[in-house]
């Protein structure tokens, strides 16, 4: 039979041998008061674990409570074979260590702010919305071999344009063009291919002043009037 100083230290921190856990574990099925113990050491060691390692290594701040430095040297100064006494200052050193680190701006699990500044929310970023009624075409030349890719956005009587054009060669004068629906061209942009252009593809933005549902295609010419490539939107 157990006495009523049972090692409830040695069993929180499995410092016992088999035995000497059965026969604690038999004395806790039947006492109230050492399973509330136990329950009770339990939180505190979660909070005294919960505190920086750094705390217990180096110590508090030169001006710390008094009684965490003694505590603290005495949890060091341990030696392995009492190491299982060390619940037994659980209480007071959580106690202790928790409302220094407090004082000490030591947050587990936040990062802390500047005095009178008020933590403020992580900022999340909106993946760019596409505008309603935008009209996305692909079309090939089946002579040049020149390639669009389109979106139109309507805007209040004009049109954004977003155009990533390829298979033109380097040095080509080019004109993005809108055609509305009576066949009339609209310059949107313009450019030179550059040889990344001319390898990879070239992507430019633009506008044109022919209203949204007047829109009949984009195409690609050259200064001369060469198509290279159109697309009907």
């Amino acid at each position: 039979m157990m006495t009523d100083h049972v090692d409830l230290a040695g069993y929180l921190t499995k410092s016992l041998d088999a035995e000497q856990i059965r026969e604690i574990e038999e004395h806790l099925a039947g006492c109230d008061d050492c399973r509330a113990e136990v329950e009770s050491l339990r939180e505190w060691t979660m909070a005294l674990e919960a505190v920086p390692e750094e705390m217990l290594l180096d110590g508090p701040p030169d001006d710390a409570d008094l009684l965490l430095q003694r505590t603290l040297r005495q949890i060091r100064n341990e030696s392995a074979g009492r190491r299982h006494r060390r619940t037994a200052l659980v209480g007071a050193a959580a106690a202790v260590i928790l409302g220094v680190a407090v004082a000490s701006g030591v947050v587990v699990g936040q990062s802390t702010a500047g005095p009178g500044t008020v933590a403020q929310p992580p900022i999340t970023r909106s993946a760019p919305t596409t505008v309603p009624g935008t009209r996305t075409a692909t079309g090939v030349d089946p002579d040049t071999g020149a390639r669009i890719t389109v979106a139109v956005a309507p805007a209040p009587g004009w049109v954004r344009i977003k155009a990533t054009v390829s298979g033109i060669p380097r040095g080509e004068r080019c004109r993005l063009e809108v055609v509305d629906r009576g066949g009339t061209s609209v310059l949107a942009g313009s450019w030179v291919v550059s040889e990344a252009g001319a390898a990879d593809g070239t992507t430019l933005d633009g506008s044109a002043l022919v209203p949204p549902d007047q829109v009949a295609s984009v195409r690609v010419v050259t200064e001369s009037g060469k198509q290279y490539t159109s697309v009907r939107v």
